[in-house]
């Protein structure tokens, strides 16, 4: 039996395209983007998955102090007329564990499905930051706005599940060569809130963060593992989300994608340590065809892993992911850029001849 390293950088290590926001009207990609999955996609090692075969892997991600926010020059009166008060910046921080389930089963030689259950608890602090002196008035109406928009709160729930099916082909290119490609949907089981646009110009109290889009979105993905030699193993992968129609609410999720290559290199049969070079774009999400300002990243990381293989037949990997650049698609909105973050993986296989 053999095990797997840490598929979840693939997830955080994020990114390479222009593609698509996330599942949250506050975008936080790296903390609903539930592109995780098992690193043995990424090594050199087990070519052949025979029927029967099931893997189980536990990935947990810990992200801190992911930075949102905007410019703002807009108060909250008593009766929850909008009014114009100095200009200040609303500071949104927020971190939050992820932990997310993988369940693997190989129902035909080289034919596998995979299904992905993630549960997300997301701790948020909102603070504001005043450019001028304002009176005590101003400010009570600046809290009073900032309050309807961002509050010190933790939230916690099931993000959207992922099914897919996935195929095996080995001596894919190269006699050393395999190439994984998988399709599939989200389920869409994780909360989503109304429309957030609408509810902020009206002076309502609302929730910029979701755990799901409501609807079932395309999923497409491919990993590719090449062995360069008894020591060195290079990856590529792709994992994609296209939604195409709007839930109930008005919302319609992102296009997102996640691009990467890593290069792996195993010290000795139980010790591998893998680096691995991402981009992460997400394009912006809709509220009744109209562009949500709070969403949209393309975004450029590295996760260095370190995979340590038990004999029991279990694979521990721990890994941390820092970004190199990052980009929001909108200056006045609170999508999240990244901060550090890191990762664990749990893998077993089981079953498999």
């Amino acid at each position: 039996m053999k095990i797997i390293n840490n598929a979840f950088f693939g997830l955080l290590v994020l990114i390479l395209t222009t593609l698509p926001t996330n599942m949250f009207s506050q975008a936080c990609p790296a903390c609903s983007n539930p592109a995780l999955q098992s690193s043995e996609k990424l090594e050199a090692g087990i070519d052949t998955l025979y029927q029967g075969a099931f893997r189980l892997t536990f990935n947990v991600t810990n992200g801190f102090d992911y930075q949102g926010g905007h410019l703002n020059s807009i108060g909250l009166s008593e009766n929850g007329q909008s009014i114009d008060v100095p200009l200040h910046e609303h500071i949104v921080e927020l971190d939050f564990v992820r932990t997310e389930l993988n369940l693997e089963y190989t129902f035909k030689t080289n034919w596998t499905t995979w299904l992905r259950l993630p549960y997300d608890v997301k701790i948020q602090n909102a603070s504001v930051n005043y450019f001028e002196i304002v009176t005590p008035n101003e400010q009570e109406a600046i809290l009073r706005n900032r309050d309807i928009h961002h509050r010190n709160e933790t939230y916690s729930g099931f993000s959207d599940f992922r099914l897919l099916v996935a195929h095996r082909i080995n001596g894919f290119l190269f006699k050393k060569g395999r190439l994984d490609v998988a399709l599939g949907t989200t389920i869409p089981i994780g909360k989503t809130e109304e429309n957030s646009l609408i509810a902020g110009e009206n002076g309502e109290k609302h929730l910029h963060i979701q755990f799901g889009s409501g609807t079932f979105n395309p999923l497409f993905e491919f990993h590719y593992v090449i062995g360069l030699s008894n020591r060195f193993s290079l990856a590529f992968y792709s994992i994609n989300m296209l939604p195409f129609y709007e839930n109930k609410k008005g919302y319609q999720a992102a296009l997102e994608t996640t691009n990467g290559i890593g290069l792996g290199y195993r010290f000795m049969d139980w010790f591998f340590v893998r680096t691995t070079f991402a981009n992460f774009s997400q394009s912006q999400a809709k509220w009744n065809g109209i562009k949500d300002p709070n969403s949209g990243l393309i975004s450029f990381n590295t996760t260095v892993n370190l995979t340590f293989k038990l004999k029991s037949g279990l694979a521990i990997t721990p890994g941390y992911r820092f970004p190199i650049s990052q980009k929001t698609l909108s200056d006045v909105g609170d999508t999240f850029t990244y901060g550090p973050t890191f990762v664990l993986n749990a893998s077993y296989l089981f079953n498999n001849k």
